[in-house]
């Protein structure tokens, strides 16, 4: 399992260092995003020409809407009516333009902190045993097996030179 562990290391550094890291979590931010802007605009901006419904039937300026509920209930007039349709929304508008401005925020830290030009793990101070350069770097790895209900956690910290040296190595925590 340690030739695992160093493995799925080496393929963090590698997919890190190719940025593709960085664009697949931009673009599932932004896809979230732009179902916020359409939960906001779309659900949450009802159309202000149409007539409010009740039990389905479209309201007229005489109509008067019984509503029955668990909490309480009460007769509500065409414009309280409209009202409550706009008051319902609001939440709606609420929801889709945090939730899009939660995303476009995270996309801003994904795209600094995911930058393929930052290194994979820390430096550490040593050389490196088989270049003698110091490329050195490491960082916590953990491989997960599941059978069943059962999960396996295999973990270390992996150190490793640069993809031209090649030098990997593991050693617990």
């Amino acid at each position: 399992m340690t030739q695992t562990v160093i493995d799925l290391a080496v393929k963090q550094r590698d997919h890190r260092n190719s940025g593709r890291s960085r664009v697949t979590t931009i673009i599932v931010l932004g896809v979230i995003a732009a179902v916020g802007l359409f939960v906001a605009l779309v659900i949450g901006s009802p159309d202000p020409d149409t007539p409010p419904t009740c039990d389905g039937k479209t309201m007229t300026h005489q109509n008067v809407c019984r509503i029955i509920s668990r909490s309480g209930g009460g007769s509500y007039s065409y414009s309280e009516m409209i009202d409550r349709r706009e008051s319902s929304s609001e939440v709606w508008r609420y929801i889709g333009f945090g939730t899009a401005g939660l995303m476009v925020v995270f996309m801003g830290v994904a795209y600094t902190k995911l930058d393929p030009k930052r290194p994979w793990g820390k430096p550490i101070e040593a050389a490196c045993p088989r270049c003698h350069q110091p490329t050195l770097r490491e960082n916590l790895t953990v491989h997960s097996v599941t059978h069943g209900r059962t999960t396996h956690r295999y973990s270390g910290i992996v150190t490793l030179c640069n993809p031209v040296c090649g030098f990997a190595t593991i050693r617990q925590r």
